[in-house]
């Protein structure tokens, strides 16, 4: 079909139908980010990559990428350990203040125990332990220090001679 000047609409009409199919593409990407489709990840598997992540850098807070806990699963100091090349005594587990159906009171096992699934961020920090002295956790990290946690709380995890983890549960921004 051409109009007066002899020129086609079609062109014209595809780049409408492309231009529209990008909005909806957007808006329904948009509304299955709101409903968070796809957050499969482990929280072992989690808190694995948090520490290789956090190998490099000491002393340096790092946050995962949000994760689901259902009933049952799990994080497992020694399990831990073992898959990044640590002592079990060198990884503290803890959960930030206030947040329910979690168990926690070895620092060495987080286990998630209620019937719906919860949404959270692990976060963390490594470095010699003679670093951890005198609230390095409260002072210099944000998510760790508003997680109510405090290294002092690990007990007797880590020599002093010994690189030191510690990974807290906490609540997820998103």
């Amino acid at each position: 079909m051409m109009n007066q000047k002899g020129q086609e609409f079609s062109v014209f009409k595809l780049l409408i139908s492309a231009i529209v199919a990008i909005v909806i593409l957007t808006l329904l990407l948009q509304i299955l980010n709101v409903i968070n489709i796809g957050v499969t990840t482990e929280p072992d598997k989690a808190a694995e990559d948090l520490l290789k992540s956090m190998d490099a850098s000491p002393y340096h807070e790092k946050v995962s990428d949000r994760i689901d806990f259902k009933k049952e699963h799990s994080i497992s100091a020694a399990a831990l350990a073992d898959k990044v090349g640590l002592g079990n005594n060198q990884i503290c587990l803890g959960v930030e203040d206030g947040l329910d159906g979690f168990d926690n009171s070895t620092e060495t096992l987080i286990t998630y125990s209620r019937d719906s699934s919860v949404r959270v961020n692990l976060a963390g920090i490594c470095g010699p332990k003679e670093g951890f002295d005198g609230g390095l956790i409260e002072s210099s990290t944000s998510r760790l220090s508003g997680a109510g946690f405090s290294f002092s709380q690990c007990g007797g995890v880590c020599d002093e001679d010994q690189r030191c983890c510690v990974l807290v549960v906490v609540r997820s921004n998103e």
